[in-house]
């Protein structure tokens, strides 16, 4: 084969000669290329580059939920273990009783609302079957417990202010702060007079 005045024979000449030698040349020259750029960016900084670098990931502490917030809670009762416990703020009532190894086989849950949220503070009471809630724990009247009656006569409200206690109770859940009484609502002269006497 003769090319540029030169005579090639031989597999060079035949190569030369393909109708495959450009395409496979320029394939070459391109990955050398690229091969040389790698090595100049390994070079100048680290590699892989940062948006091919894996993304660190996030530790999921509950459904749907990513916070590194926490709350105390005492449990007391009809549970194996009763105690004060660490949860995740957003710990619903059955996740401190699962916590506190499950309640008792003669515990009554009915009482309860397993649902409810807990807050920083809170103490829970299982009851046992037959047993009602305890209406004051620690001296103080439990909001979410007392019905009109026992509101009206422990803490010297009238009955009208009482019911809107027990309504506001039975519409929105329990009381999660006594400072909720103010949605209730409740006079501010009252709250000031009941906000040491009550707990919930």
């Amino acid at each position: 084969m003769r090319r540029s005045g030169v005579w090639v024979s031989g597999w060079i000449g035949r190569a030369l000669a393909s109708r495959l030698f450009v395409p496979v040349a320029v394939a070459l020259l391109a990955r050398s290329v690229a091969g040389s750029s790698i090595a100049g960016l390994m070079l100048l900084g680290p590699w892989p580059p940062a948006f091919a670098q894996p993304r660190p990931t996030t530790a999921i502490t509950g459904p749907g939920t990513t916070s590194d917030t926490t709350i105390q809670a005492y449990v007391l009762g009809a549970v194996r273990r009763p105690g004060v416990y660490t949860l995740p703020d957003g710990a619903r009532m059955h996740d401190l009783i699962a916590v506190a190894g499950g309640a008792l086989t003669t515990a009554d849950l009915s009482q309860l609302n397993l649902a409810a949220a807990l807050h920083d503070g809170q103490s829970v009471y299982v009851p046992i079957v037959g047993e009602a809630l305890p209406l004051e724990r620690g001296g103080k009247v439990d909001l979410n417990v007392a019905t009109a009656e026992q509101l009206r006569n422990a803490l010297g409200i009238s009955l009208t202010e009482a019911r809107r206690i027990v309504a506001y109770r039975a519409s929105h859940g329990s009381f999660t702060a006594v400072s909720q009484l103010l949605l209730v609502p409740v006079s501010r002269t009252i709250y000031d007079r009941i906000k040491d006497l009550v707990i919930v």
